[in-house]
């Protein structure tokens, strides 16, 4: 099956009607609520340069692509100070359809193929093909299994556990996994895990701009998923949530297998009555929705038609071309769970939705070289935390969950996971 990502020249018919707007760098107006929290682009937020912008990268690419510039060391930074989180793209998408995260991809790759990566990505890469993940962290993965008296296995299971490389291998993390296993057992739900078996999604590799790494790993996953003989895959990782819906089927074919992250089989649970939350929670609890679960979790949609102008001027795609606004992301599953907590009253960020702000980023941020970035934008995160009210911020998200923990003692705001939660209010 032939790879379907995007290069820049692929993309500059759509990403070439840009007018230099600068509507990427903020909120659509209509839904701005404070002048403190107005800003969409985390980047743009930092560093105040256009260049760090979704429009300032395209234009960037764009350039490259017409050999009007290189790929220097300042140029790069630019390219990575950037969380990927794709508010850019749907700010802009609320008024057209250019494909600005497409094109932030094609950058990366781009970049990648001409100079090769960053020090810190490089060590990350060479531990994918050395142990088979990108973790820093010693173990295998399926050692949770182990220490919770389990086996791996998927025979005659509908239903796969895809635990990913964060929670099988961060101790802080673990906690959330077993935590999801008691209620799935609470429930009655079986399940399947390929425990030492499980390969990494390498999510990082394609944000890194590593194609042909990331289509290796992707080929590999969509292989053991098949060979499973699942027929529902359940991540808690919003990461490999994102790769599995909008990434692997550009590469690998997983038709007919439905992908869900754990917050939404839990909601789906909840509603059907097998999971009852009675301890209360007398707090006020505002959701943060990370990037990869929210709008950044919206499917694939293969497009292979032609841009054609009418009568000279008007541009239309034939057929009508498929566009990710954004709005299919998983938003409402994890709000109910919360409201299923007894004492627990909910409050909203300003920037939420499709419209949220970024915790700051994954790893190939951070690994980059760019970690005061990460932290002072999840620090402007929880600024707007305590702005709102909260008294706690839950998220699914283990990104998410760590980069705003280690901002929020300025605030005194714990940061919990959604799901345990929802497991302390069982007495899982």
């Amino acid at each position: 099956m032939p790879h379907d990502h995007k290069s820049i020249e692929d993309l500059r018919p759509i990403d070439s009607k840009c007018v230099r707007c600068s509507l990427c760098k903020f909120p659509p107006l209509v839904t701005v609520e404070s002048a403190q929290f107005s800003s969409a682009c985390p980047s743009y937020h930092e560093y105040k340069l256009h260049s760090h912008s979704g429009g300032g990268r395209v234009v960037m690419a764009l350039s490259l692509g017409e050999g009007r510039a290189e790929v220097t060391d300042e140029a790069r930074d630019a390219f990575f100070q950037c969380t990927l989180c794709g508010a850019c793209d749907i700010a802009c998408k609320y008024s057209s359809d250019i494909e600005i995260l497409e094109m932030l991809y094609a950058l990366r790759a781009e970049s990648f193929r001409r100079v090769g990566p960053l020090p810190g990505h490089r060590r990350i890469l060479e531990r994918l093909d050395e142990v088979g993940h990108p973790r820093p962290e010693s173990g295998r993965k399926g050692d949770w299994l182990r220490e919770m008296g389990r086996d791996a296995g998927t025979e005659g299971r509908d239903l796969l556990l895809y635990v990913g490389d964060r929670y099988a291998l961060l101790p802080d993390a673990r906690k959330s996994l077993e935590n999801l296993v008691h209620l799935l057992e609470a429930a009655g739900v079986a399940f399947g895990a390929l425990g030492d078996d499980e390969p990494s999604t390498a999510r990082v590799a394609l944000d890194i701009g590593d194609l042909e790494r990331f289509d290796r790993h992707a080929e590999a996953v969509a292989r053991a998923v098949r060979e499973s003989g699942a027929t529902t895959v359940i991540c808690i990782d919003p990461h490999d949530l994102g790769a599995f819906r909008a990434h692997i089927p550009k590469v690998a074919d997983l038709d007919g297998i439905r992908f869900l992250h754990a917050v939404e089989l839990l909601d789906e649970l909840a509603s059907a009555g097998r999971l009852q939350p009675s301890k209360p929670l007398r707090k006020r609890v505002a959701y943060h929705d990370p990037c990869r679960l929210g709008r950044l979790s919206e499917s694939f949609k293969p497009w292979n038609g032609e841009l054609k102008k009418v009568k000279g001027q008007l541009v239309i795609y034939d057929p009508p071309r498929p566009v990710n606004r954004g709005s299919d992301g998983c938003y409402e599953p994890p709000r109910r769970l919360l409201r299923t907590i007894p004492g627990l009253e909910p409050v909203e960020f300003h920037r939420r939705r499709e419209g949220a702000f970024c915790c700051g980023g994954g790893d190939a941020v951070e690994a980059g070289g760019y970690g005061d970035f990460v932290a002072r934008t999840a620090a402007h995160r929880m600024e707007e935390a305590q702005a709102v009210g909260a008294e706690l911020v839950a998220t699914a998200c283990p990104r998410c969950e760590s980069n705003l923990a280690a901002a929020s003692s300025g605030h005194s705001i714990p940061v919990r996971n959604v799901i345990d939660l929802v497991a302390d209010s069982l007495g899982a």
